[in-house]
């Protein structure tokens, strides 16, 4: 498939694996626009589906953001012997030219474009075709809070910044420049809420389409608080935590969701399918037998042969795996093995056991420390560590409740975010958005490590060569 830049035909084309839907795949320059080919709403069923199949691509979610997640942070460190991929993005060594960054930015984009052919379809609305038009709003919403979390500073740092293009709608010709930090927020606030709006199913609901097929919506597709748990992140992100609270407080106050008991931890990681419970899941990215990256997948990456992976590349600090007690039920899921070719043992993680596991984009253990947060930045201690204790002894049941005061309660949950959250890919972009220095290990070797401070150069990925090479008004990062 052949690439098309921002400022040439203005966005990839496709960017599906295997099970993309074949009408999907026409991009505008092959003579059709897709928003017109939405006629109804089994049609525009079709679209979202694709929109979503975007999504699992190793370039999005399939790998490289969670992978960037946990890789740049303090939790993980590439192999020594590899399979050549990721390389300067573990030694802070990225470039201009890079080209993992370069699909990040690509298939980002794609999304957002399939995203708005749904959006500006011109069919009249009804309860099914407003549950999907507001599902790409979401979705669009998330592509560009990936974007500018990977290419722009941190929201506290200066929201008048260079952040993203903000892409609302297809132009073959156009060029477009940076919009600040702060517009591309207010853009993500405006879809999510426009989301809101549009959507009325929750999870479980059963839509039925006017051929009579149905679609029971589930966690690999946006439902009501789903919406409500993004949200809360995206102001977690700027730190507004009065509506960081309030949006937490919509998805806790409706008992919709809960968490896996510490015996059943394990099961719920080993559980490939996804739900309509409300056990743990908000929102993920679907993977099954036919729709998957294969060895290109995150449980390649993460996962040597000997434990059902693949190269098995990326490897956990065994500092992280000292962090949980013997009865946390959370270090059952990182476990030793060698790799091929190697006698040395290391540590892996288990959460994603199989090419077709599912990614989790948001889980309701994270909103309750999104909560925990919220409260500790509102003086409110009493509930900061409620919710900080939700979550640690849940997974725990012998550990000591946290009672401490000040600014330890903040470390205390940054400290519990990096345990639970581990490789899902959250721990790189909280040290962004705290602004922190951190030491990074970046091999087996216990020395051999390098600190990382909150500069431009290590924070932001830069804005693809072939981006600027093509667009004059797209300005570079600085240090690139």
């Amino acid at each position: 498939m052949r690439k098309i830049y921002i400022a040439g035909a203005f966005l990839l084309a496709a960017a599906f694996t295997s099970c993309s839907k074949s009408f999907l795949e026409k991009s505008p320059t092959d003579g059709v626009v897709l928003s017109e080919s939405i006629t109804d709403d089994v049609s525009m069923y079709a679209a979202v589906n694709g929109m979503y199949n975007d999504l699992l691509s190793y370039r999005v979610y399939g790998r490289s953001i969670p992978v960037r997640g946990d890789l740049m942070s303090d939790n993980a460190f590439m192999a020594t012997s590899n399979s050549g991929r990721y390389l300067n993005w573990n030694k802070y060594q990225i470039i201009s030219t890079d080209s993992y960054v370069e699909e990040v930015w690509l298939y980002c984009y794609a999304a957002i474009k399939d995203a708005n052919n749904i959006i500006n379809a011109t069919i009249t609305d009804d309860t099914n075709t407003k549950q999907l038009r507001g599902e790409a709003y979401a979705i669009r919403a998330l592509m560009h809070f990936e974007l500018v979390r990977n290419f722009a500073a941190p929201y506290a740092a200066d929201t008048s910044a260079a952040g993203v293009p903000i892409v609302l709608q297809y132009d073959q010709f156009a060029k477009p420049a940076r919009n600040s930090i702060g517009q591309v927020y207010t853009q993500i606030l405006k879809d999510l809420n426009k989301a809101d709006s549009l959507i009325s199913y929750k999870l479980g609901n059963t839509m039925t389409f006017s051929t009579g097929t149905t679609r029971q919506l589930n966690t690999s597709e946006v439902s009501k608080y789903a919406i409500y748990a993004l949200m809360a992140r995206v102001y977690q992100f700027m730190g507004d935590w009065n509506n960081a609270k309030t949006q937490a407080l919509k998805v806790v106050s409706s008992s919709s969701f809960s968490l896996a008991s510490s015996t059943a931890y394990s099961d719920y990681w080993a559980t490939l399918t996804t739900r309509t419970d409300g056990l743990e899941t908000l929102f993920e990215i679907a993977a099954d037998d036919n729709a998957n990256n294969g060895s290109n997948s995150i449980s390649g990456i993460y996962l040597t042969s000997a434990l059902g992976g693949s190269y098995g590349d990326v490897l956990v600090n065994p500092a992280v795996y000292n962090l949980f007690s013997t009865t946390d039920a959370r270090r059952s899921l990182m476990k030793t093995a060698s790799r091929t070719g190697q006698s040395n043992t290391t540590y892996f993680s288990l959460k994603y056991s199989s090419y077709n596991a599912d990614y989790k984009v948001i889980r309701y253990s994270d909103v309750l420390l999104i909560l925990a947060e919220a409260y500790y930045n509102g003086s409110d201690i009493t509930n900061a560590n409620l919710y900080l204790n939700k979550v640690a002894q849940q997974r725990d049941p012998s550990a000591k409740a946290y009672a401490n005061s000040g600014t330890q309660v903040l470390e205390d949950i940054i400290n519990e975010r990096r345990k639970e959250l581990a490789f899902e890919g959250n721990r790189f972009y909280d040290l962004y958005r705290l602004q922190r220095t951190f030491t990074k290990p970046i091999s087996e070797t216990a020395a051999d490590s390098i600190v990382v401070k909150p500069s431009t150069t290590n924070l932001l990925f830069p804005i693809p060569k072939a981006e600027t090479d093509i667009n004059t008004n797209m300005s570079q990062n600085t240090g690139y």
